[in-house]
């Protein structure tokens, strides 16, 4: 699961790769979500091109654009835009992905800051990172559960990152990551942590637990279930009522 992206042929290589790393977590989180009858889990999909906006429902602010722009500086998932999926089917809950901004990653430009070491899995765990979200959003759709029983406050971004690191963690069962990927999460949690939490996404030390416990479990000795996430940073999900 290589990009082979180099600089000239990102305009065809990045949004390649963004595509086959959906293909692969729609399988992976289908797969889950088929044993256990919870129907599909796959996400409408946005992928905005070089030079071209996305209108977005989740921005409604008065005075602000909705349009998010290709080098914009995030990732998103938006629970209201209906968009293809990976089948072409209209669904409601999309990923965003702006291109640009993707492609700047392997010049060492993630998200507006600069990194020392990047590669395809720092790509990666951003995607599967937005995907966490959408896993969340389809469970609490499958079970009716009411917006006070979500994830709370950063726990709604942790378990995002530990839910990612799931994935992870089978790609790397099966030769589709190496440690060697792995380990540029490394590189990429001081850029992506909150300074003292204060975004709501975690520390650096918090966000590397959630991608640690996703990847090893709670104990480090063995691979990551979506259960050691869901009890970590979603205890609401199993009150009733």
């Amino acid at each position: 699961m290589t990009s082979g992206v180099n600089s000239s042929n990102v305009d065809t290589a990045v949004p390649k790769y963004l595509t086959t790393l959906l293909d692969d977590l729609d399988q992976t989180w289908g797969g889950w979500f088929g044993e256990l009858g919870w129907g599909d889990p796959a996400p409408g999909r946005v992928l905005i091109e070089s030079g071209t906006s996305f209108a977005t429902e989740c921005i409604d602010e008065d005075g602000a654009s909705n349009r998010i722009p290709s080098d914009e500086a995030n990732a998103s998932f938006c629970g209201v835009d209906e968009e293809p999926n990976g089948d072409g089917q209209e669904t409601e809950g999309s990923i965003v992905l702006p291109v640009d901004t993707f492609a700047a990653i392997w010049d060492g430009n993630v998200f507006g800051v600069p990194s020392p070491i990047v590669g395809d899995f720092t790509a990666a765990i951003v995607v599967a990172h937005e995907y966490g979200h959408n896993v969340v959003f389809r469970m609490a759709e499958a079970f009716g559960i009411p917006e006070r029983r979500l994830p709370q406050g950063k726990n709604s971004e942790l378990i995002a990152d530990c839910l990612a690191s799931n994935w992870a963690a089978t790609a790397y069962q099966r030769d589709a990551l190496g440690a060697k990927e792995i380990l540029q999460v490394a590189t990429l949690l001081p850029i992506i942590g909150d300074t003292g939490g204060a975004m709501g996404h975690g520390s650096a030390t918090e966000r590397a637990r959630a991608l640690t416990i996703g990847l090893t479990g709670p104990q480090f000795n063995r691979q990551g279930q979506p259960v050691d996430c869901l009890q970590r940073y979603w205890p609401e999900f199993f009150e009733v009522g």
